[in-house]
């Protein structure tokens, strides 16, 4: 059958850079992306220490200082790859009215309540002095847990001796960081419209009225949030309730002081009334990132989801290396039923779970956030019981139900998981786990709705209420079990564009934008490129036909623009005939998927480092409006992959500037070999020439990419270009024979290209095999199919010791998106 695509493999077996020309150093060598899919995730432990006056919790990457006095936090310093990025400037402050609990007005002791790698909890309990005279001290417990997600999350009690009129109760931090943006979640909307844009200028300051939820600040590289679940409890005369005030503002840190009210009245109004020996009781956190170590697959977690259908709920196994062929690594099952429970025939799943592990992906068992399956035991045996209520939720109307899929039947449940849900969650997780070799897990709709009429029943503390607090411990638990059960568990979210913190921080990586456009790369940037600052990592769902919505092309121009590995795809898109749900499904999008999936596999993205269009502008920057250029480096093997996107809707001819060559690691008195993997044309440049010269008048499409490969020459000889991800290569001068192994999606069959380095080859072998290999005099490519297995596979060139190429002639083509 002819092949609607062909991507073109280059390898021409270029130099090898400076690590691999060492005389002395060994010779680099990658780890295949399944195996990197698959390394241990970095510790996520707690430590504590008791000094004089405080108690120290050290995180991976956070470290907090409680006063011990007043249980309040007194320092707080994150860290990103060891270097420092954000701390309090001062203590935080919870004001109470005339009592301020701070060092200085607070009289108390604090205890350790209990202690683990992933949970430290703390009770402080004492008394606040109020600023005016004649007041009786105000008792007060304060029960603080730290987890291993650097949430902290801190439940007052106050118990005032007689009736206690608060006009105020504030809690507030100083911190500095390299924040660029605020936003703001209240506790009656899910997030999803949530505020958010710059920070002011020094000086100003941004302020809400609304019942405030979450309050923070981030950045690509830091972020901080406040929240409670009592915000603006009581509020009148129109005061803020969140508030951002800039202190300074740098190129690199800003200072800002974040405050939430829980009561804030007019001077004579009659404030929030705490009754005599009466508990009142409300919560307040903090949440940073970043919030764990880096993991190396953090940019290479592409998704491919199967949603099937009442006919097709399980793919075969052809489908499923289909969605391995095209560049995914992490296969989802979106309904497949009740965790540990797959729906009929269950059989079919070993089968499926199976085929995803051959075939080098991470299999993935898809739950919601506050749905569960009515067929679940327990759903059923609480409806026999009439105790529904108890878990009852409002969302979809309280049920939700796929046309094409009788199966799909579900009951929208509190987001809170209150009266043992949340327990018994966690136990189909475990069962999942200890029945079937689950990599994984995807929560849908991971927002923290504010729909639950049962206040009462389900111990709400406000009405409405968005249950985030209670959210984020769902969402931490499953962290702890999947991470305990499979070292490299991926979990991924589904939180659209509601980037609050607390909700989304255990999650490896976010599907937000389901499709949706976005106004200008900038904003996309602003809004969803500070994921990064966590460690995890984005997802673009491509849309459909409606206008606000992205097409794949435009979907991959903002993936490869900003970090990589974000374009997630859907089985409905990839079989439109078998599956007619999809809508705006284009004729080649199999092709761009393949294509710009397998550039992205085939350079190695979890190895490289991506200077990012709105960030390197002092490194390089295009010439034309809307159009935008981000430069990878390898780190293993020090060569680029060069992305210059079109975001107009006409063709447009654009110049790529490189500024600082050297700060990218290009050398002027290097030789680069560079390869143009849209229009299949390759040029040698020295290393002045390519930063001046190399990306000069470059068409590009509408809404379109260009991608570059650059490698420098640093010996003579064959060497590998593109194509394949190139795990090692080796030069044997005295036997004249180069070796490479190279290793891409199993099945996937590609046309090697060898850059043929002035030697005579005699011939080329692959796994020890004689190999149909040519040779391109006029490129000086040598070229030869080959198909992937599981293994990578190994290419010996061997030189002619003189004379011609033993190789038989022929022209070499190659182009990104050659058709057919």
């Amino acid at each position: 059958m002819k092949r609607a695509f062909t991507l073109v493999a280059i390898f021409a077996v270029t130099t090898v850079d400076r690590t691999t020309s060492s005389a002395s150093g060994p010779e680099p060598r990658s780890q295949p992306i399944t195996a990197v899919l698959r390394e241990p995730l970095p510790p996520e432990r707690l430590q504590l220490s008791s000094e004089s006056h405080e108690i120290v919790i050290q995180g991976p990457s956070f470290r907090y200082a409680l006063d011990k006095a007043s249980g309040i936090i007194v320092a707080l310093q994150v860290e990103r790859e060891g270097h420092p990025v954000l701390r309090l400037v001062e203590p935080a402050r919870l004001v109470i009215g005339p009592y301020s609990l701070d060092t200085k007005h607070a009289r108390g002791s604090t205890a350790i309540t209990s202690q683990s790698d992933e949970r430290i909890v703390l009770k402080t309990e004492g008394t606040l002095k109020s600023s005016l005279p004649g007041d009786l001290d105000l008792p007060f417990t304060v029960v603080s847990n730290f987890f291993n997600d650097g949430v902290v999350v801190a439940e007052w009690t106050l118990r005032p001796a007689k009736d206690l009129a608060l006009r105020e109760l504030r809690h507030e931090v100083v911190a500095s960081g390299p924040f660029r943006h605020y936003l703001h979640k209240t506790r009656d909307r899910d997030g999803f419209d949530a505020p958010w844009g710059s920070l002011p200028k020094p000086g100003g300051r941004v302020g809400f009225s609304t019942r405030t939820s979450c309050l923070q600040v981030f950045g690509p590289r830091a972020g901080l949030a406040l929240f409670t679940d009592r915000g603006a409890t009581h509020a009148s005369g129109g005061g803020e309730t969140a508030l951002v005030a800039v202190k300074s503002l740098g190129d690199d840190l800003a200072t800002v002081s974040l405050a939430q009210y829980l009561v804030r009245d007019a001077e004579s109004g009659p404030g929030l009334v705490l009754k005599a020996n009466t508990p009142f009781t409300f919560r307040a956190g903090v949440s940073v990132v970043p919030n764990r170590l880096p993991h190396p697959r953090q940019r290479d977690l592409r998704m491919f989801t199967w949603v099937g259908d009442e006919k097709h709920p399980y793919p075969s196994d052809k489908e499923i290396h289909d969605a391995a062929q095209l560049g995914f690594t992490l296969f989802q099952m979106h309904r497949l039923g009740t965790p540990g429970e797959p729906r009929p025939p269950a059989g079919e799943l070993n089968r499926v779970i199976d085929t995803v592990h051959r075939a080098g992906m991470l299999f993935l068992w898809t739950a919601n956030a506050d749905l569960m399956y009515a067929s679940a035991p327990r759903v059923r045996e609480m409806q026999a019981q009439g105790k529904w209520r108890l878990w009852q939720g409002f969302n979809y109307g309280g049920r939700y139900t796929a046309p094409m899929d009788r199966y799909c039947d579900l009951l929208a449940t509190c987001l809170a998981s209150p009266n043992g849900l949340a327990d018994y969650r966690i136990q189909c997780d475990a069962n999942m786990m200890d029945r079937y070799q689950v990599d994984g897990m995807y929560i849908d709709d991971n927002l923290a709705y504010a729909n639950c009429t049962l206040a009462k029943e389900h111990h709400h503390p406000e009405q409405p209420y968005d249950c985030l607090i209670e959210l984020h411990e769902m969402n931490w638990r499953r962290r702890q079990l999947l991470r305990a059960r499979c070292p490299h568990a991926v979990l991924v979210d589904h939180c659209t564009t509601a980037m609050v913190l607390p909700v989304i921080c255990d999650f490896d990586a976010h599907l937000y934008g389901e499709g949706y456009s976005f106004s200008a790369a900038e904003i996309y940037w602003a809004q969803f490129g500070w994921i990064r600052s966590m460690h995890a990592q984005g997802f673009i769902w491509p849309g459909d036909d409606e206008p606000q919505r992205c097409a794949t092309q435009i979907a991959y121009n903002y993936d490869l623009l900003t970090g990589g590995g974000q374009y997630t795809y859907l089985d409905w898109r990839r079989y439109p005939q078998k599956f007619p749900y999809a809508k705006g499904v284009s004729e080649d999008e199999a092709r761009l998927v393949r294509a710009y999936n397998l550039a992205q596999f085939y350079f190695g993205m979890y190895e490289s480092t991506p200077h990012v269009f709105a960030e390197s502008a002092h490194l390089f920057s295009t010439r034309t409006p809307r159009t935008y250029a981000t430069i990878y480096k390898n780190r293993t093997w020090n060569d680029y992959l060069v992305v210059v996107a079109n975001m107009n809707s006409q063709p447009t001819t654009t110049s790529l500037v490189i500024r600082s060559p050297g700060a990218l690691g290009i050398q002027p008195e290097g030789r680069y070999v560079l390869l143009d993997l849209h229009q299949g044309a390759k040029r040698t440049l020295g290393g002045g020439s390519l930063a001046a010269q190399g990306f000069e008048h470059l068409g590009v499409p509408p809404h379109g990419l260009r991608l570059f490969y650059v490698r420098e020459l640093r010996r003579r000889g064959p060497h590998h270009l593109w194509g394949g991800k190139r795990i090692s290569e080796k030069a044997d001068a005295p036997l004249r024979r180069v070796t490479i192994e190279l290793h891409g999606p199993p099945g996937v069959e590609e046309t090697v290209l060898i850059g043929n380095g002035d030697w005579q080859v005699r011939e080329v072998r692959a796994d020890g095999k004689s190999a149909p290999f040519f040779f391109d005099p006029q490129s000086q490519i040598i070229h030869g199919k080959i198909i992937f297995g599981a293994q990578p596979v190994r290419i010996e060139i061997e030189g002619a010791s003189g004379g011609k190429s033993g190789l038989p002639q022929k022209s070499a083509r190659f182009a990104l998106l050659a058709s057919g």
